[in-house]
C-alpha cells in the first residue's frame, strides 16, 4: 500500500522517473513555459552560485532544480526559505553546472501549510489575477505568493521539502539527499529522508545526536533499500551511519559539503530555525 502510494505522488507531481533522452534542442528547452515566474535574480550571478553548496532536489523531464541544504530554515511562521536555481535538462557532459541557460540563484520560500510559494524575482508580471482569500492564505495581489499547483514539479518539490506522508503509518519523511542524477532508464538514483525530521540528543555534554534515516531508490513504486540510524559527534566533527544489518555504511571524519555526510551531519547539528525537531533521549 505504501509503494502505490508514494507511485501515485510522484505522478501528479509532474516528475518523471525516466526522463525522455532524444535530442530535443536548446530552443525548445529554453521555450518551455514556467508555471511560476522564475527570472535571473541578479542576471547569472557567478558569486552567489560559487558561494553554495548544490545537490539535486528535484527533476522533470525537461528541468532540473538544485537547492543549497545549508541553507535551509524554517522560521516561526512555519514558512520554510532555501537558496535554490533551476536549469533546462542538457545531456552534454562538457557544459558547465554554471551556465547562462540556468534561473537564480534565487531565494525560495515555501508555506507548508497554505501550499504556498514565492520566488525572489525582479517583477510579478505573471502573477495570477487577485483573489479573494480567507485569512489563513497568503495574499496574492502585490505579495509575491503564489498557490502550488497540483501534478507540478513545485508540487513535488513541497512534497519534499515539507514532507512525505505514508497511508500504513505515522511517519513523515522529509528528503535530506539524493545520490545522482537521473541519467537513463537503466540508472535509478537512491534518495535518503530524515523519518520525522527528529533529531534526537543521546549526550548532551558531548553534543552527539543521531537520525532515523530512511533510503529509496527512484523508480516505479520506489522499493525501500533500508533504513539506518545516522550520528554525529557535532563537538568532535565526525559522524557514521549504522545499517540495520549492524553494518557501518558511513565513519570517521565528515565528509566534503556536497557528500551525503556532510548534508547530514549539517542537517543534525547546526541551526535550521524550526524545520527539525530536536528532543532528549528520553523523549522530552
Amino acid at each position: 500500500m505504501r509503494n502505490l502510494f508514494l507511485f501515485f505522488v510522484i505522478l501528479v507531481s509532474g516528475c518523471t522517473l525516466s526522463p525522455n533522452l532524444s535530442n530535443t534542442s536548446i530552443d525548445e528547452m529554453m521555450s518551455e513555459k514556467m508555471e511560476s515566474p522564475f527570472f535571473f535574480v541578479p542576471p547569472l550571478n557567478l558569486q552567489d552560485y560559487k558561494d553554495r553548496t548544490w545537490i539535486l532536489l528535484a527533476e522533470s523531464e525537461n528541468r532540473k532544480w538544485f537547492y543549497d541544504p545549508y541553507t535551509l530554515s524554517e522560521d516561526e511562521d512555519g514558512v520554510i526559505s532555501f537558496d535554490m536555481f533551476n536549469a533546462p535538462r542538457i545531456y552534454k557532459q562538457d557544459l558547465d553546472q554554471f551556465n547562462a541557460m540556468i534561473v537564480g540563484p534565487y531565494l525560495q520560500k515555501i508555506d507548508c501549510f497554505s501550499s504556498n510559494q514565492w520566488s525572489e524575482t525582479f517583477y510579478t508580471k505573471n502573477l495570477p489575477e487577485p483573489q479573494v482569500t480567507s485569512p489563513t492564505v497568503k495574499p496574492i495581489n502585490g505579495s509575491g505568493w503564489v498557490k502550488i499547483k497540483p501534478r507540478t514539479a513545485m508540487a513535488y518539490i513541497r512534497t519534499r521539502i515539507c514532507g512525505r506522508k505514508f497511508i500504513d503509518d505515522a511517519n513523515v519523511n522529509y528528503f535530506l539527499y539524493q545520490d545522482s542524477e537521473t541519467t537513463t532508464p537503466q540508472v535509478m538514483p537512491k534518495f535518503f529522508e530524515v523519518i520525522d525530521n527528529q533529531v534526537v540528543v543521546v549526550d548532551a555534554k558531548k553534543d552527539i545526536r543521531q537520525m532515523r534515516i530512511a533510503s529509496y531508490a527512484l523508480e516505479k513504486e520506489f522499493p525501500k533499500k533500508g533504513e539506518f540510524v545516522y550520528r554525529a559527534d557535532c563537538q568532535g566533527y565526525t559522524n557514521n551511519l549504522l545499517g540495520s544489518d549492524k553494518k557501518l555504511v558511513i565513519a570517521g571524519a565528515v565528509g566534503p559539503k556536497g557528500s551525503l555526510s556532510s548534508v547530514a551531519f549539517n542537517r543534525a547539528c547546526e541551526n535550521h530555525g524550526d524545520y527539525m525537531k530536536i528532543t532528549s533521549k528520553s523523549g522530552k
